[in-house]
């Protein structure tokens, strides 16, 4: 039962390596370069300092305090269980992500297109894309079922995209790395969504984190 809830999160995790080990090749590599380049010649004061921006807003350090701002938020507004279930969430999709970085080991775009001089064989998928994307899909869950759903995951295609383009313009992913991201994070998510209720039965025999009516929701 629990493997056939966990076959979407599967096809992500096969889908993600079999681009990543793509990723690796000459062919793909140069394909990819020639999008960075055409996406780096946009380059302008105002687009450059949105992009960097968006690397501040969605880095490693803001990442952590954005996770625990929410589940602060959440768990002072009596949802404790939503509290850890979300944080789970989020934190799947990115480590997903840097599981992967680490197994794919591919090298990031030459330095000489960069902005920000990121070097390392980390480049696959993006944190960055896979961090927005999973508060994205954090965000839509906490408000699924009322007006603002429409609102938040359209607002949040968006943000995901822009991001995305994003790290090409600054030079340090290549277009597979952005969807590498995607698929990624898409796994860890969907992974957590998929046995929520069996998370929130475990959330529940915490005694400390148990209160009547409460539920992950």
């Amino acid at each position: 039962m629990i493997l056939k809830r966990l076959r979407l999160p599967g096809l992500f995790l096969v889908a993600t390596g079999l681009l990543g080990t793509a990723a690796r090749t000459p062919a793909v590599t140069r394909n990819d370069l020639r999008v960075d380049q055409a996406v780096e010649a946009l380059r302008a004061p105002a687009l450059t300092a949105v992009a960097r921006g968006l690397d501040l807003a969605f880095g490693p350090v803001a990442g952590v305090l954005i996770i625990v701002l929410l589940a602060a938020a959440l768990a002072l507004a009596g949802r404790v269980r939503t509290a850890v279930l979300v944080t789970v969430m989020i934190t799947a999709g990115w480590t997903t992500c840097e599981i992967f970085k680490q197994v794919i080991a591919r090298p990031r775009p030459p330095m000489a297109g960069s902005l920000l001089h990121e070097i390392g064989h980390d480049g696959f998928p993006s944190g960055h894309v896979a961090l927005t994307l999973s508060l994205v899909i954090a965000a839509g869950f906490l408000t699924a079922g009322t007006r603002l759903f429409r609102l938040v995951v359209s607002a949040g295609v968006v943000l995901v995209a822009v991001q995305a383009l994003a790290r090409m313009y600054l030079g340090v992913h290549y277009p597979t790395d952005v969807i590498g991201s995607v698929l990624a994070a898409g796994a860890g998510t969907s992974a957590v969504i998929a046995l929520r209720d069996d998370i929130d039965r475990w959330i529940g025999r915490m005694a400390v984190l148990t209160r009547p009516g409460d539920r992950a929701r």
